[in-house]
């Protein structure tokens, strides 16, 4: 028998997290490790992540080795077992206008957003379709849906778009092999990489935008992400969440 937000009875749910050593990936490390998960925080850096949140294994999301060391280490750790779910929260947020983009900053915001997202969920699908099949969460954004002239990133956006249409075209792929993909969309969330520029009044002018008239928690979105990654979600695959307060239907 499955515990809906667990493994099997008597067996703690496997899970990965990227980018745990802050923000929405810690919250969800915490809040899954708190619901007895057993959890392996992936960051650039090992160490403690804070709030009882350990990045386990260091591992850069962009380069295909480091990835490829980090789930052989993991592969070790839970000997040979499969990994029941994947929340990838590593990601970077940054802004300026198309026209003062370089080339180099472009690649350097898609290659972590959806290079990284593409090889991390490969890695973890590898063996979950040789096991009993596997959640993976990907993290995107509204800026995928939505344009932002006080903030405006054109490879920030373009990436998160990415995400969203590799998740639907790994959820037909990988479905038949039991591994779902979806996407979880944060709106404004308060955490280290949001970045709420200028004055009081650009502030409230942001509030202004979400419906809800507040910033959300990266605890909201990890409540969500353990939600797709849990049974409790079993027949869901290939869809987008967003967490935003309402932002993106406004």
């Amino acid at each position: 028998m499955k515990d809906v937000m667990g493994g099997t009875e008597g067996e703690a749910r496997r899970l990965v997290v990227t980018g745990a050593g802050s923000g929405i990936g810690r919250a969800t490390a915490v809040a899954a490790a708190s619901l007895g998960w057993d959890v392996i925080g992936l960051d650039l850096t090992a160490g403690e992540g804070g709030s009882g949140a350990p990045v386990t294994f260091p591992c850069d999301i962009t380069d295909e080795r480091s990835v490829h060391d980090a789930f052989e280490w993991i592969d070790t750790a839970w000997e040979g077992r499969a990994p029941h779910a994947l929340v990838h929260c590593a990601g970077v947020y940054r802004f300026k206008p198309a026209t003062e983009t370089t080339a180099a900053e472009w690649d350097s915001v898609v290659n972590i957003n959806a290079r990284g997202s593409l090889l991390v969920s490969a890695a973890a699908a590898r063996r979950m379709t040789g096991a009993e099949g596997g959640s993976v969460v990907l993290l995107s954004s509204i800026a995928a849906v939505r344009g932002d002239a006080a903030e405006p990133s054109a490879a920030y956006s373009a990436s998160k778009g990415a995400v969203v249409s590799l998740a639907r075209q790994l959820a037909v792929e990988w479905g038949p092999s039991g591994v779902r993909v979806n996407v979880v969309a944060p709106g404004v969330i308060d955490t280290p990489m949001t970045t709420v520029s200028g004055t009081p009044e650009v502030f409230e002018e942001v509030l202004r935008r979400i419906p809800a008239r507040r910033l959300g928690t990266a605890e909201e979105v990890a409540r969500v992400c353990l939600f797709l990654a849990s049974e409790q979600s079993a027949y869901v695959s290939g869809t987008v969440i967003s967490v935003d307060g309402g932002q993106s239907a406004s």
